[in-house]
């Protein structure tokens, strides 16, 4: 008994919650005093948040679209022996410059975009973490391989062909090609990601954990035509879900100690003041 008391006491100190600031809530009488300074709690936590990507997606569209046509300006501008001084590189070697050059702007992109969500993840927003997750990596995954593919290419260009062609093409049509590719499947994903980012933004929707379905436990993740047989797939998809939500309710619930402990130090000032 001593010790589920213990325990009992330990729990509510840790959350702001002990014993000695209930005594100093009970002690104040004054409700006016209270409702003055101590905001709602459900406040600024229940209010809309939308997500700051937008702008990193759309530079990320810009510098795509800026990478293929400079594969396709750069050898005419730097094709002759003239340009070819004034560029100082040859233009195989300038498109191959410029496009590993660029996997380090779309890692800081990445890691924006990580941090971003993850934020939004702690918000409430489980849903839209889980619906883009998979596509915002994407430009740093086709990006990546695509440097893989050039460094293979690049050699088996310089050791089975020829400086000006092989097979009908030539080495900077060949890597023109590859970019064209890279581009054209990062764009999709990068306008998939706008779209379903604007569309959260335009949606203002409460976070996901103020729903019904959310704030009553498992919710609607066990219906009555669920009942019976249930693959492995469904059963992660509904522990994923639990884990967020449990990610959410424990930083929830430090913010929340948090506030207790400040509003219950500023109460007990103003007590010692009047």
């Amino acid at each position: 008994m001593v010790s589920l008391s213990n325990n009992a006491a330990h729990s509510r100190s840790l959350y702001g919650f002990s014993d000695d600031h209930v005594a100093i809530n009970s002690a104040q009488p004054d409700d006016d005093l209270i409702i003055d300074h101590i905001e709602l709690i459900s406040g600024p936590e229940m209010v809309n948040r939308p997500i700051r990507t937008t702008w990193a997606i759309l530079l990320a569209i810009v510098i795509y679209v800026g990478l293929v046509i400079s594969a396709y300006i750069i050898p005419l501008e730097c094709g002759n022996n003239i340009s070819s001084r004034i560029c100082g590189e040859d233009p195989l070697s300038l498109i191959l410059y410029i496009h590993g050059g660029i996997w380090f702007t779309f890692f800081g992109l990445d890691r924006y975009f990580h941090l971003k969500h993850k934020k939004n993840r702690l918000n409430g927003y489980l849903n839209f973490y889980r619906k883009t997750q998979n596509v915002r990596r994407m430009p740093i995954l086709i990006n990546s391989c695509a440097n893989a593919v050039m460094v293979v290419l690049v050699k088996v260009l310089d050791s089975h062909c020829s400086r000006d062609s092989c097979s009908k093409l030539s080495q900077i049509q060949w890597i023109q090609i590859v970019i064209s590719i890279e581009c054209s499947a990062a764009l999709i994903f990068l306008m998939v990601y706008l779209v379903q980012t604007v569309m959260f933004n335009n949606k203002k929707a409460l976070p996901d954990v103020t729903q019904d379905e959310l704030s009553t436990g498992v919710g609607t993740a066990y219906s009555d035509s669920d009942l019976g047989f249930r693959n492995e797939s469904y059963d992660d998809q509904v522990m994923e879900k639990q884990a967020d939500m449990i990610r959410y309710l424990k930083k929830h619930t430090e913010m929340l100690a948090k506030r207790n402990l400040t509003l219950t130090e500023e109460i007990y000032q103003l007590k010692r003041n009047r």
